[in-house]
């Protein structure tokens, strides 16, 4: 299928990915220096990124790729990336050990841009 025409979505998708990992980055620092309103606001524009993410990859999948096992494979991995990044930003907010979750996340989060750009392909 031509993506062509699609092409600012494609790179909405792409761009929101390398702005989420910012953000996360960003947020958990503020938390953990104790600055929650900022590490808050940080947070929800994460959030909304993820927003934009899940909706432009859906998208994708279903309209380019659906019979490629490949991709449902990267959206399940990507749903568990976001799963760690609340869970990671959440215990760094209420001052908890949370360094192993940040880690983790951060290894997925590469582990699915590489799915992405097709590395492992």
């Amino acid at each position: 299928m031509d993506f062509l025409p699609y092409k600012a979505l494609i790179e909405a998708h792409v761009g929101s990915w390398e702005v989420a990992f910012v953000l996360l980055i960003v947020a958990y620092i503020l938390y953990r220096v104790g600055k929650a309103k900022a590490g808050k606001i940080v947070h929800m524009l994460l959030r909304l990124m993820m927003v934009i993410i899940l909706v432009s990859g859906a998208w994708m999948l279903f309209v380019g790729h659906a019979t490629d096992f490949y991709f449902y494979m990267k959206g399940i991995i990507a749903v568990i990336a976001f799963g760690l990044m609340e869970m990671s930003l959440g215990k760094a907010k209420r001052q908890e050990g949370s360094i192993g979750f940040f880690i983790g996340c951060i290894v997925v989060l590469v582990l699915v841009i590489l799915l992405g750009y097709r590395v492992f392909m």
